[in-house]
Order: structure tokens, then C-alpha cells, then sequence
């Protein structure tokens, strides 16, 4: 099993179709190489982690960097990993309202903090999660 996450940012006036026919896309390109892993998306930053074969995970970083829906794509972390830490999830979406937001936030940063035997990447990938979400900068290769 295999583990990469990135960062990059989104393309200047992004908007909620662009973000539908990205998950659209994601779940069917993920589904079919078996790909599972988790995608955040605030304040006009994406953080993923991909989960699955080596070959697979790198097809669909290369697809990611090439789409013009993201800019200044940096790779964070890659490692080889004993299992998957998002088994089921080949890709969700979730919307908060402005009613919700900060449930949101808090909940993601809460889930942040319940990973059992985090690997490099997973911890990477949250810790650069929690600066989006907090609206902290991120410099590249920043790791944990």
C-alpha cells in the first residue's frame, strides 16, 4: 500500500460546479483503480491524500497536476504503508453553510487528532489540513 498527499491551490474564481465535476471525475477515477483517501477543500486551498497501489496513486497525482482547476500543486509526502487509513472512502463532499462552517472546521480539526499509528504522510497531511483550516501559511516541503 502506498500513500502520497499534496497541496495546491485552487484557479482564481472557482466555484461550486467546478468543485461537483471535480468529486464527479474523482469517484470515478478512484473507484476504478481503487484508490481511497481523503480531500479538503477552505478558503481556495486543496490538502488530498491518496491511498492505494504505487502505479495508481501516481496516475492520478500526474492527472491532478495537469488539470487546469489547480495551480502551484505540491507534492507534501509519499510512503509505502501497511494498510489504508480511509478504506471506504474513495471520495465525499461535504458543504457547510455559513450556518455550520465552524462545526465544520472544528469537527475536521477534532479528526485530525484520532488517527491511530499515523505514518509520516497521514501526519503531514493532517498538520497541513489544520493550517488551511486555521488559515495559516504553508511553505513547501514543510513536514511534520
Amino acid at each position: 500500500m502506498y500513500q502520497l498527499n499534496y497541496r495546491s491551490t485552487s484557479r482564481p474564481g472557482l466555484g461550486i460546479k467546478d468543485l461537483e465535476a471535480i468529486l464527479e471525475e474523482a469517484v470515478a477515477t478512484n473507484s476504478v483503480r481503487n484508490i481511497s483517501g481523503c480531500l479538503i477543500f477552505h478558503n481556495n486551498s486543496f490538502v488530498q491524500i491518496l491511498e492505494g497501489e504505487k502505479e495508481d496513486v501516481w496516475y492520478v497525482y500526474r492527472k491532478i497536476k495537469a488539470d487546469p482547476r489547480h495551480h502551484t500543486v505540491t507534492l507534501l509526502w509519499e510512503n509505502h504503508v501497511d494498510h489504508r487509513f480511509f478504506e471506504e472512502w474513495h471520495m465525499a463532499f461535504y458543504r457547510p453553510d455559513v450556518t455550520n462552517v465552524k462545526a465544520f472546521v472544528n469537527d475536521l480539526l477534532l479528526l485530525s487528532e484520532l488517527s491511530d499509528r499515523p505514518t509520516s504522510s497521514l501526519l503531514t497531511f493532517w498538520a497541513t489540513v489544520r493550517k488551511i483550516l486555521l488559515g495559516g501559511t504553508i511553505s513547501p516541503f514543510e513536514h511534520v
